[in-house]
């Protein structure tokens, strides 16, 4: 068994390739259903500045397996904490989910928002409340609910955060995460 080393990349630095891997991703409709496509994400992405902005690619030894799109400043959703950053989506090619791969993409992105937007202290996102493989994984790496569910466009809407924290020795954490393979 090999170890791999997942790492997150920013959209505008994938190769052709890479960017026509990482949008035809595989994501199940009743998955589309809860946060739209891979596309719609990246779209978001190409289009905010990258300050307030970031597309980031899940990368498996340079292989695209997942896509990441964190918020902040102006771009951040009414129901976010001010002054933190939001994860608005969150996908994993299909085939690759049920590795780790979840949890890993959560853990490197705190590791990003200590590195490269090191302000955002709280890292905030919405979910569907009938996406429970989901909320499970948020739950497990820590996200709590810091505000009362609303109505959502296909059922309850629940708004979680966790705090972004340094190292205990002040460090950033690892920026990268490696599963076997």
């Amino acid at each position: 068994m090999t170890k791999t080393p997942l790492q997150l990349q920013r959209w505008q630095s994938l190769g052709t390739e890479q960017r026509q891997r990482l949008l035809a991703l595989h994501i199940p409709p009743e998955q589309v259903e809860f946060a739209g496509t891979t596309a719609q994400a990246v779209a978001v992405c190409e289009a905010g500045s990258a300050d307030e902005v970031a597309g980031l690619a899940l990368l498996d030894a340079d292989v695209p397996i997942g896509f990441v799109l964190l918020v902040r400043g102006s771009k951040l959703p009414d129901w976010a904490p001010h002054g933190g950053a939001a994860l608005r989506a969150m996908r994993i090619d299909h085939r690759e989910q049920g590795k780790g791969h979840g949890k890993a993409a959560l853990a490197l992105v705190t590791a990003w928002l200590c590195e490269h937007w090191p302000s955002c202290r709280t890292l905030a996102l919405s979910v569907d409340d009938g996406n429970a493989a989901a909320r499970r994984a948020y739950q497990a790496a820590r996200f709590t609910e810091y505000a009362e569910p609303r109505a959502g466009r296909i059922g309850l809407v629940r708004y979680l955060s966790k705090a972004i924290e340094l190292a205990p020795n002040g460090q950033v954490p690892a920026a990268s995460t490696v599963l076997p393979h």
